[in-house]
């Protein structure tokens, strides 16, 4: 098994991205016309599945099993790292976990071709349902035509210095993006920007007594997306699906109520037509925690 060096990537035929070559990057996945906040703009199912750790002889008998045009496929996609094992290089430069934690992982074409960027304007999700599986890469905010599509690789909210490391540990290229120029010249903003990880820690931690400052938590880092961080649709939907428990359990209930209206609005623009299956955790929240006379028609969200 080797790369092609018949670099000729396949139409698309989308009107809502085109991919384009970019001199020293590669191929990346441009905006073909003005994209909405949420707006779907790659649904595709993995050219191959794999354990993670993977050794290259069970990824070569995964990839014998698939036809001659998948496998053409593969062998387009990049590979970091030439001295490695040929497969074993192209799926540890292209490959994303199927969901948070999953021990499976999936190599993809066109979505292989979004660029890094810690100030990433899109985000992708596995969606298992209905028979379906597929990743779905959605626009984070408003995107312009023109504009590339990015994504982050890593988790973003940590120091320049830690984001830089992995990136070229494992991808071999340092990151130029606008918040890394910035972070190389504010320190300060830089430690805010790794800040907001250690908040989610700190808002998703049960074990200790909830307080008050839980919640500050949470409104200083939904001011940081806000302000900082485009208003990122993801974070802001992570951040009052993470908060609902802590005010439940502070006994704020209009507060629990409003973040939980919030999160199924965020929810049904990221999950479309799976967001039910997401909404069973907001809902069995508020019906579990919050008294019925503070819910009084609280059910019309939930249709």
């Amino acid at each position: 098994m080797h790369n092609s060096t018949d670099r000729v990537i396949d139409d698309p035929q989308s009107d809502l991205f085109v991919i384009k070559s970019i001199p020293g990057k590669g191929y990346g996945m441009f905006a073909k016309r003005d994209l909405q906040c949420g707006t779907i703009i790659v649904c595709e199912k993995p050219l191959m599945k794999y354990p993670n750790g993977s050794p290259p002889w069970l990824l070569e008998a995964i990839y014998d099993k698939l036809d001659s045009e998948t496998q053409r496929r593969i062998r387009f996609l990049s590979a970091s790292k030439p001295w490695k094992h040929p497969l074993d290089s192209i799926c540890e430069t292209n490959s994303i976990p199927l969901a948070h934690g999953s021990e499976e992982k999936g190599v993809f074409y066109y979505i292989s071709m979004v660029n890094h960027s810690c100030e990433s304007n899109t985000f992708w999700i596995w969606f298992d349902y209905n028979n379906k599986q597929e990743m779905k890469l959605i626009a984070d905010r408003r995107i312009k035509a023109g504009e590339e599509l990015v994504c982050s690789y890593i988790e973003r909210f940590q120091t320049r210095q830690r984001r830089h490391e992995f990136l070229q540990y494992t991808w071999l290229f340092k990151c130029q993006c606008y918040v890394c120029e910035q972070h190389e010249k504010d320190k300060e903003l830089d430690e805010l920007y790794a800040s907001l990880s250690k908040n989610y820690d700190y808002i998703m931690d049960f074990d200790s007594k909830v307080s008050e400052e839980h919640i500050k938590r949470f409104l200083k880092s939904v001011k940081f997306v806000q302000e900082h961080y485009h208003n990122s649709l993801i974070q802001m939907f992570l951040l009052h699906l993470c908060i609902l428990l802590p005010c439940c359990m502070l006994k704020k209930w209009e507060d629990a109520l409003k973040y939980a209206k919030k999160a199924i609005f965020l929810g049904r623009m990221i999950y479309d037509d799976d967001y039910e299956r997401y909404l069973i955790t907001v809902k069995d929240i508020i019906m579990a925690k919050v008294p019925m006379k503070h819910r009084i028609g609280f059910d019309k969200y939930l249709v």
